[in-house]
């Protein structure tokens, strides 16, 4: 019954927005731009250096890299930003009153104002398997794993991210810190691959690496092998890790909070 109403209420955001058709143009043209200057930017760069990549794999991997993160919130943390918002506001006071889980239900009220984001990370997913040759079931099993475990961390992050609220009056600097180290660490603008092989190793198994790099280079393979079998028990390891530190950090925030202020 609880999920019904999550449901309802994700449908509920995406209706609010979907009223500004303004705003969803903007949002549309914005993302094909910066998408549109990635690849142009590989592209140029795939010709003068060997990116050990075709042109349409390079192009393949940026579409699902970039599609994936935008997918699982892990490009902006809107939902931290927004929980933030509501916390220093006071509006989180009535969501506390209901009888429902109040992350989730912040979760999905913020899921659904990103419906257009969602619809769109679809459609440039669909466009990079297009480029590619098709692969195995257990190819596809894996994807889906590595979206799994990146929307978990994505949201245990922006979690964690909005119950800096509870302590801290600007913790949108927080935010931005934070969204800087995951757009790098992700591997949607730069494959994790092109880091110097010295630390390498050590920066594909990175928490952020799920939202981008982890599920591209799934798809480049025709076969898991134990490089890939690696990084995503270690995307499920780091979900479950981010998952119960996210839930310590809001249960400790929820007793410093009172309605506005401390």
């Amino acid at each position: 019954m609880k999920f019904v109403i999550y449901w309802k209420t994700a449908l509920l955001g995406f209706r609010q927005v979907a009223n500004y058709r303004t705003e969803v143009w903007f949002q549309i043209i914005q993302r094909l731009l910066v998408l549109g200057g990635i690849v142009l930017l590989w592209s140029v760069i795939g010709k003068s250096y060997d990116t050990g990549m075709s042109f349409s794999q390079l192009i393949s991997y940026f579409l699902i890299a970039n599609g994936v993160r935008e997918l699982t919130d892990g490009q902006y943390g809107k939902f931290g930003s927004k929980t933030i918002d509501d916390i220093k506001s006071g509006a989180v006071s009535s969501v506390l009153l209901q009888p429902t889980n109040t992350v989730l239900f912040l979760f999905f009220k913020n899921l659904g104002t990103r419906g257009v984001s969602i619809i769109f990370s679809i459609i440039n997913i669909i466009i990079g398997f297009a480029l590619i040759p098709r692969v195995s079931i257990l190819i596809y099993l894996f994807f889906l794993i590595s979206i799994i475990t990146a929307t978990i961390i994505s949201y245990a992050q922006s979690t964690m991210v909005g119950s800096v609220a509870f302590w801290i009056t600007e913790g949108k600097g927080i935010k931005n810190v934070v969204n800087h180290v995951t757009r790098i660490f992700s591997g949607a603008l730069i494959p994790l691959t092109f880091f110097p092989d010295s630390y390498q190793k050590f920066v594909i198994l990175n928490p952020f690496a799920s939202y981008g790099f982890l599920p591209a280079t799934i798809t480049q393979s025709q076969t898991v092998s134990l490089s890939i079998l690696t990084q995503v028990l270690f995307s499920i390891f780091w979900a479950g890790l981010f998952l119960n530190l996210s839930n310590i950090m809001w249960k400790r925030g929820i007793k410093h909070y009172e309605a506005i202020g401390y």
